[in-house]
């Protein structure tokens, strides 16, 4: 499974049930999938003991997420009481899968162009401007739309839930530089200072006539920039 605080730092949980009747002491776990470029392994910092019955979620950091249609079911392997086992593992939430079919969609994408957000400063009446950077390959045959960006959780447009990018790129064109106006979606707190996905916008473009929707690239330090102009916005923090 996959909590909102896993979704930014590419992060899933292993979620692990004792069934016996005695308890057993986990030491290692990992699994494997064909979406996954190698093993995700569960770094286990100290062994964690689960009496009869009880759950436990094991956070694994994911490997490079492959695009790909192999339907093989993942395989997970534990080290519990000094016996190590191999099993298949559910994805009954299909968090792999879609895993793979975002990483087809940026491939399709990152083919023609790469777009991402490179910084956030204040803008005009409570507004905040995010500068995304439009970087087409130097090479190819490839045409992209890119659409719209959509808004989150925390965070919205000046247009509204979405924003029209309303580009068209092809291989070899010349890069650019797009200004959006983003505005909070909320002025709680709590919201902002224990944000998890407020700043991972989608975008949503047309590769060579199909649509795909990607995370728009943006570093940590534009996300903090974002996250700390929303809450000067919101009236939290003194203006400068």
């Amino acid at each position: 499974m996959q909590q909102r605080g896993d979704i930014a730092v590419g992060r899933v949980q292993l979620r692990v049930t004792n069934t016996s009747d005695t308890a057993t002491t986990l030491t290692a776990a990992s699994f494997t999938s064909p979406v996954l470029a190698g093993s995700a392994e569960w770094n286990a910092v100290r062994p964690t003991t689960l009496a009869p019955g009880r759950t436990v979620d094991l956070p694994v950091l994911l490997p490079a997420i492959r695009c790909t249609d192999d339907a093989q079911a993942p395989e997970a392997t534990f080290t519990a009481g000094g016996v190590t086992a191999t099993a298949p593992l559910a994805d009954e939430l299909d968090v792999l899968r879609r895993a793979s079919a975002t990483a087809c969609d940026r491939d399709d994408l990152a083919s023609v162009v790469q777009v991402r957000a490179t910084s956030a400063a204040a803008g005009p009446g409570g507004s905040i401007l995010m500068r995304v950077a439009v970087e087409p390959v130097p090479e190819g045959q490839g045409t992209a739309d890119l659409v719209a960006l959509r808004g989150t959780v925390l965070l919205r447009f000046a247009a509204g839930a979405e924003a029209p990018v309303g580009l068209s790129v092809a291989a070899g064109d010349a890069p650019s530089v797009v200004e959006i106006a983003v505005v909070p979606q909320r002025c709680d707190a709590h919201a902002i200072a224990e944000d998890k996905v407020g700043t991972l916008f989608d975008l949503v473009a047309r590769v060579d006539g199909r649509e795909v929707v990607v995370p728009l690239e943006r570093s940590k330090d534009v996300a903090d920039a974002l996250l700390a102009l929303t809450a000067e916005v919101c009236g939290l923090t003194p203006t400068r």
